[in-house]
């Protein structure tokens, strides 16, 4: 985690207005802010609370003071997170990522352009759930409001510094991650095609259609096979065999792109920890004893010099010596 620039850079700057403060608790925690990591850590338990909340208001039987508990806490998560999402909003033209041509068009648009990024959607989704039933009553909304109560459980990745290296490995590989999506998508198209107009006439009821072929083609590519939906002629069974194979080294190809970008991020990670490790001992003097120590033996022959013709090295004697 890239946290000594971010932090260098608060350390450097005067803070001067509220905003900046708050935007500092915010965002900077991830990055090492001291007050911003006490925000992350409390942030981060009250979710996680928060989703217990919400597994354990769906068990059935449970003493009426449990759900009458789970409601103040709904009731609470829903001010914690509109404040948050307000005062992120407000203090997101602190970050240059966010800064227009001039002052107003970055207090409007610059906020716009946060409202519309992934981590804002994330929060703006969390709380929708709440205030749905305000503006659709029916009976279809409550699964919809359970969802996305659940939905609550992608904040963490703000606060979670493990969330946050797993975020940046899929923004990282993002492209090759959707090149293989479309692969896949490709190959569910054309094995269910094929299997649709194989199996149809011997299995009208499983085959009715290629969007019913579909459900045979994703649980076979993905190697899943729940076995309600198979081929039974030789020539669907010999190409069902292929898909399946076929579907082993395709779903692969992500999982091998993924784990290989996570070892770069470790490995990025632990070689920026090292760097600040160097550069906080030549902050504080470590390492200096043995400077100085050269210094002296040089000190002890002469002046050191260097030839500006050759560029060689050599010690010319002092008047003391």
């Amino acid at each position: 985690m890239a946290t000594g620039g971010a932090f260098r850079e608060f350390e450097n700057r005067v803070i001067i207005t509220p905003r900046q403060k708050i935007y500092n608790l915010l965002n900077l925690g991830i990055d090492g802010y001291g007050p911003g990591r006490i925000f992350n850590t409390l942030m981060f338990l009250f979710i996680t609370i928060i989703i217990v909340n919400v597994i354990i208001q769906t068990v059935q039987g449970l003493p009426a003071t449990v759900y009458l508990f789970g409601r103040l806490l709904d009731s609470l998560a829903v001010i914690v997170f509109t404040s948050e999402y307000i005062l992120r909003v407000w203090t997101c033209v602190e970050n240059p990522e966010y800064h227009k041509k001039n002052a107003a068009e970055t207090a409007i648009f610059g906020r716009l352009s946060y409202m519309v990024s992934g981590m804002a959607i994330i929060d703006l989704v969390a709380l929708f759930w709440f205030y749905l039933p305000f503006f659709f009553a029916d009976q279809e909304v409550y699964a919809m409001v359970g969802i996305l109560k659940f939905f609550t459980i992608f904040k963490l990745i703000r606060y979670s510094p493990s969330l946050h290296v797993i975020a940046r490995v899929f923004n990282a590989k993002r492209r090759q991650l959707a090149m293989m999506f479309y692969i896949i998508l490709f190959l569910l198209v054309v094995t269910s095609a094929i299997m649709f107009y194989i199996e149809h006439h011997a299995q009208p009821e499983k085959f009715a259609s290629i969007p019913d072929a579909m459900w045979w083609a994703v649980i076979t590519l993905t190697t899943v096979g729940y076995g309600d939906v198979y081929p039974i002629t030789p020539l669907g069974k010999f190409f069902g065999g292929l898909s399946a194979l076929l579907g082993v080294g395709v779903i692969a190809l992500p999982a091998g792109i993924l784990a290989s970008a996570f070892m770069e991020e470790v490995s990025k990670e632990a070689k920026e920890e090292e760097e600040q490790i160097e550069e906080f001992k030549d902050e504080s003097g470590e390492g200096n004893e043995e400077k100085t120590g050269d210094d002296t033996e040089n000190n002890s022959h002469g002046t050191k010099c260097t030839c500006p013709e050759c560029g060689h090295e050599f010690f010319l004697p002092d008047e003391n010596n």
